[in-house]
């Protein structure tokens, strides 16, 4: 898809526009709400009642501070840096079967002291823009065209995620099937590069497929979602390093489900092809339970979780044993401190979760994580391989305690405060990696 800038500043100039016309002030979201929308294409009240019932401006802010203390992982020398994002959207339904959406966004970064990485600065760019045709609400087909924000299953494997300053995006064409409790989702298309010096534009190369369906009320208060994947790259170097594709298989299921105040979740993933000239064989599983203390006012619900995906051997065997998370959000949902990635790795967490006054929710875990094979490393959020010691004698990576607080200031703004630690244990020392790593934030967030 290529979109040129004077297209995203003419889009800002209209979304402005029509928020000085109409007044509209709605939250922001992938899909924006037009459910009021007629068949109508010519209201009686003439134009301006049409314009005020089938566009809709969308908008939203956040700025947060962190402070990451750590010289053995933090990239910058800064004792704190600024990040910001600001989202301006509109959309368009003249009728019910059809809805035009389109949203620039604007990610900065401030006194970072170094050239941040384009996974933090990203000034002024097309986050989606997409046609979606069929039955938006309720039972039926529809068909979502274009760049957009995907969020699949349990967000391990494909997700735009929030928490990053630039949130993952994608090119795709989405149907889905709807009917009672039956859901069949059909995805095809490919990630969206960031690019600071320019309006993003999708992977060269890369290619993802899905088929994703869900099946409600065949066991008590559960979802069940088997699913299958496909993903497709070109000039990868396997084992023997020498330049091929990569056509990589994901055959995995899903089952997350409520039993009064018990919940509980597992996940498994398998995945086969190709790398190369090597095959592919990797592993990667998630299972965990809760409990919500319902007669207390706070209602804590504690709960535990144990994540683990395979890594590779080192050898030259012609097996590629790493196992591939995809587009999976992966800060903070394997650790809020962003050191480690569900790839060769085994993460344990216990916490809890629980809200002390009415708009203030608070949550604290300990994580312990440790190696599935030395030879393979230590990856991190963003899939970088930061630590890599094949002699090391403990698989043991560390340990952390993470705590935030979220206080909603009105049902459209927050401010939260957190900070996450990584304890180094006897891999990260034996590898050189004692300092430690501590990750404290404050953030601040409105929605328009």
């Amino acid at each position: 898809m290529s979109i040129s800038r004077t297209s995203t500043v003419v889009l800002l100039g209209l979304s402005a526009t029509f928020m000085g016309v109409n007044g509209y002030a709605q939250v922001s979201g992938s899909a924006p709400d037009t459910s009021g929308v007629t068949n109508s294409a010519t209201p009686p009240g003439g134009f301006e009642e049409f314009l005020r019932r089938t566009v809709q401006f969308t908008g939203s802010a956040r700025v947060r501070v962190e402070a990451p203390q750590g010289s053995d992982f933090t990239s910058t020398p800064a004792e704190a840096y600024g990040l910001t994002r600001i989202r301006l959207g509109l959309a368009f339904r003249p009728v019910k079967w059809l809805r035009l959406f389109a949203e620039a966004e604007d990610s900065r970064v401030e006194f970072y002291q170094v050239t941040p990485p384009s996974t933090l600065s990203d000034p002024f760019d097309l986050h989606q823009a997409y046609v979606e045709v069929g039955a938006i609400e309720g039972d039926g087909v529809k068909v979502r065209a274009g760049r957009q924000e995907l969020f699949i299953g349990s967000l391990r494997l494909i997700s735009t995620g929030d928490w990053s300053n630039i949130t993952k995006n994608f090119d795709v064409a989405r149907g889905t099937i709807t009917e009672g409790p039956f859901q069949l989702d059909m995805i095809a298309g490919s990630p969206v590069l960031d690019d600071p010096t320019r309006l993003d534009r999708n992977k060269p190369g890369e290619r993802f497929y899905v088929a994703y369906s869900t099946l409600k009320k065949v066991l008590p208060g559960a979802s069940i979602e088997p699913y299958v994947m496909a993903k497709t790259d070109l000039n990868v170097k396997g084992k023997d390093n020498k330049l091929g594709n990569a056509d990589t298989i994901y055959g995995g299921l899903r089952v997350i489900g409520k039993l009064k105040a018990f919940d509980y979740n597992a996940e498994a993933v398998k995945e086969g092809g190709s790398y190369g000239n090597d095959v592919v064989q990797a592993l990667g599983y998630a299972t965990g339970a809760g409990w919500l203390i319902a007669d207390t006012q706070a209602k804590p619900h504690v709960s535990s979780d144990f994540v683990w995906a395979s890594g590779d051997s080192g050898r030259k065997d012609g097996h590629h044993e790493s196992f591939d998370y995809m587009y999976g959000a992966q800060q903070p949902l394997n650790g809020l401190a962003g050191q480690v990635a569900w790839r060769n790795l085994g993460n344990w967490r216990a916490g809890v979760d629980f809200a002390p006054f009415k708009k203030l929710t608070v949550k604290a875990d300990f994580r312990d994580y440790w190696l599935a094979t030395v030879e393979d490393g230590l990856y991190n959020c963003f899939g970088t391989r930061m630590v890599l010691n094949a002699k090391a004698t403990s698989n043991h990576v560390g340990e952390g305690v993470e705590t935030q607080f979220v206080y909603s200031i009105t049902p459209k703004t927050s401010l939260g405060v957190g900070v996450g630690n990584l304890k180094p244990g006897a891999y990260l020392k034996q590898s050189g990696k004692t300092t430690g790593y501590v990750y404290p934030y404050l953030s601040f967030s409105r929605a328009l």
